[in-house]
């Protein structure tokens, strides 16, 4: 919850008060001492120091949207953690509220909440099963809950700016309750014959759902909304810059065609392919970076309220203002967000201003507009971060498991831990969506039995395919049942274009094959998935796809698979992407086999150098022989098990 002060509900900066200030005054105060552990666990939950608390804000909104998602497998081995986490959490968020109530800010009063509580209590009496002839669904007033313990008005006085107030400052999942609100009131409103008594309750206006707030997102700017004139201009421009097969034969026919001569024409295709060197392998991918650059620079050239008429040619962008108008907007948006990576640790400028050369350089073939992307690069050098130079991820898991060594352990056991919550649950299920999330929950151990034993990036391990589709063949084969599954994917499917092959054997594969035949089947009835070829159904198209490569719809989003994972995550608290468990496997194999890159860069596909660069700095080899110690002294079993997987 934001707190407002006085009548002017100014909210109170994240910069005001840390939690360093918070734990002071919750000592002097005499504040609940377990309250008071959790907020002294908040430093190793946010991968700080102890030291480093007052670097951290206490503001509530920061709280909910970096805090409380935190893992909390470094502070805690609870058998249940997502429990022990939500517990954690409720502890820190209470003590906030009393800090900032002891600081004049206004909480919202008691009899403000007694209007969405009357409310509340009516609404209940009229929900049950259609079945039944009750009129409205059961749990029909949750999203009442959400508003009335941030609304800083009555019911019947919201308007639709404290909605946009509430919206604004609401996280992801508060805001998918919130979107049920509008929708909500207009029922109620339109039933006023069955309860007359709410409708006389509710807010005079009518309610819209704001758009997501994107406070420090860059404006968008569609593709399809720039004037048909300059899209045709540029998109001759990016042809030419990519220099395809196709776009010189056509090239090549029109010059004959216009009498030119053979030994010229031959000339110019030759000089073409050797200024372009190596063309794109993925030339709709190549397109999307182009237009992304170019809507990148565009962005601080046009105002949201002006229109884009006057554009008509490409090279009119390439001015020095813009460039560097673009670039510090850049940077100044990162510094300013808690959830963007700071502009020095990211690769976005680097991606900008490759795709921007690659069009000055072979599109334009202007030297004047490649010299000034030169000089703005020198400017702005310190921000220009190749990714093949961002190593900082895999130096931060590294450390997670020197310091934490316990969750070494919690990975490789993970599959059998997300197995056995995910029966529990089933067990225990007594809703359809209970019964869904417990299918989610063996989804997720299924994908852990496949990164343990060979971890992919998470663009082949969600495309895993148990059914063949038009051109496009299944790739998960098992060799034997219930012991032994491959899944192969070839050569046009893997970043680095070499085939690979997964085996997952033993206990990893029971896990694997209770997935995807006993639940994978019942998850996909309820979500109406059936058709989906993968091994983990959605309704998505696939992302990034490869050039020549048809797969088929029917993936996971997104947005789908972040969910799916961080539902497992809730009950390991390890605090890893699936990405980062490539990550994590190549600082344990290294434990166990210190000084072999070589056998790391062939587990995770990559090249030995690739390798190297992330693992042979004195912070990765430190981390693996930390761990390894560690290990030996408290999991010595765990070396036995991971030898099992890697050899």
């Amino acid at each position: 919850m934001t707190y407002h002060t006085s009548q002017n509900s100014t909210h109170a900066s994240k910069s005001s008060a840390s939690m360093s200030a918070l734990l002071s005054w919750a000592e002097e105060a005499g504040e609940d001492r377990y309250a008071v552990l959790e907020l002294k666990k908040v430093p190793a939950r946010m991968s700080y120091a102890d030291e480093e608390l007052h670097l951290i804000s206490a503001d509530p909104v920061y709280f909910e949207t970096n805090v409380a998602p935190a893992p909390y497998g470094m502070v805690s081995r609870a058998a249940d953690l997502d429990a022990a986490r939500r517990r954690g959490n409720a502890r820190l968020r209470a003590l906030i509220e009393r800090f900032w109530a002891a600081r004049g800010c206004a909480q919202p009063a008691q009899e403000d909440r007694a209007t969405y509580t009357k409310v509340i209590d009516l609404v209940r009496a009229h929900e049950g099963f259609a079945d039944r002839g009750d009129p409205l669904p059961t749990s029909f007033h949750k999203p009442l809950l959400t508003l009335r313990a941030r609304c800083l008005v009555p019911f019947d006085e919201l308007d639709q700016s404290e909605f946009d107030r509430v919206w604004g400052e609401a996280t992801t999942g508060v805001r998918k309750s919130l979107r049920k609100i509008p929708n909500l009131i207009e029922r109620l409103r339109n039933g006023h014959n069955l309860w007359p008594e709410i409708t006389e309750l509710l807010p005079s206006c009518n309610l819209v759902t704001p758009p997501s707030p994107g406070l420090h997102r860059a404006r968008r700017i569609l593709w399809k909304d720039l004037p048909e004139v300059f899209r045709a201009d540029a998109e001759r421009v990016f042809e030419r810059a990519m220099v395809l097969p196709c776009s010189l034969k056509s090239w090549a026919k029109e010059q004959i065609a216009a009498g030119r001569p053979a030994v010229d024409i031959d000339k110019e295709v030759a000089e073409r392919k050797r200024q372009r060197g190596r063309s794109p392998k993925n030339a709709k991918t190549a397109t999307a970076g182009y237009r992304q650059a170019i809507t990148w620079l565009l962005r601080e050239q046009v105002l949201p309220s002006m229109d884009f008429d006057e554009l008509s040619t490409l090279d009119a962008l390439f001015m020095a203002e813009a460039l560097e108008a673009a670039c510090k907007s850049q940077i100044t948006r990162c510094a300013a967000s808690d959830t963007l990576k700071d502009a020095d640790e990211s690769s976005t400028l680097w991606s900008r201003f490759t795709n921007l050369m690659t069009l000055a350089r072979h599109g334009l073939q202007d030297p004047e507009k490649v010299a000034l992307l030169n000089v703005i690069k020198l400017v702005y050098e310190d921000y220009i971060l190749p990714p093949d130079e961002m190593t900082a991820e895999a130096t931060a898991v590294c450390d997670r498991l020197r310091k934490n060594p316990h969750l070494a352990a919690t990975y490789v056991h993970a599959p059998s831990r997300l197995h056995a919550v995910a029966r529990q649950a089933l067990a225990e299920a007594t809703t359809t969506d209970g019964e869904e999330r417990a299918l989610r929950l063996f989804a997720v151990a299924a994908a852990y039995a496949i990164q343990v034993s060979r971890p992919l990036r998470p663009g082949n391990l969600f495309t895993s395919r148990i059914s063949g589709a038009d051109k496009c063949p299944r790739n998960v084969h098992w060799i034997e049942d219930r012991a032994f599954a491959e899944i192969r994917f070839v050569a046009g499917e893997v970043k680095n274009r070499n085939a690979l092959t997964v085996e997952v054997v033993g206990r990893d594969a029971e896990i694997l094959w209770d997935w995807q035949m006993v639940h994978r089947p019942r998850l996909a009835k309820l979500r109406a998935l059936e058709r989906s070829p993968y091994l983990f159904p959605g309704k998505a198209m696939p992302r990034l796809r490869k050039a020549g490569l048809r797969l088929p719809t029917g993936a996971m989003s997104g947005a789908a698979i972040g969910e799916l994972w961080d539902l497992g995550d809730r009950h390991l608290g390890l605090g890893l992407t699936p990405h980062q468990c490539r990550h994590a496997t190549g600082t344990l194999m290294l434990a166990v086999d210190p000084g072999n890159f070589a056998s790391v860069a062939s587990v995770l596909a990559n090249t030995e150098a690739v390798a190297r660069a992330h693992y042979a700095k004195d912070s990765g080899e430190a981390a693996a022989a930390a761990v390894r110690e560690a290990l030996l002294a408290h999991h010595p079993d765990i070396f036995k098990r991971l030898k099992g997987r890697i050899k």
